[in-house]
């Protein structure tokens, strides 16, 4: 009966630990996604703030003249 028992808990610990390896590769694939994910959203944001000031740029008075004057024939 003992040995029965050892057997079980023996076998449960292994697919136990097997689940957990598991997780674990899971769980270190999803750091590297979030990792990537945040460097894709800083490279985002430095964009979309290069093209704001750019966007400004265009707009004000000094820029706006300067497109003007790039169409002139």
């Amino acid at each position: 009966m003992a040995a029965t028992t050892i057997g079980l808990l023996t076998w449960k610990y292994k697919g136990l630990q097997e689940e957990h390896e598991e997780l674990q590769t899971k769980h270190e694939g999803l750091q590297s996604m979030a990792a990537g994910l945040v460097v894709q959203l800083a490279e985002s944001t430095a964009e979309n703030e290069s093209l704001k000031s750019e966007n400004a740029y265009l707009k004000s008075a000094t820029g706006a003249s300067k497109t003007l004057k790039s169409y002139d024939c």
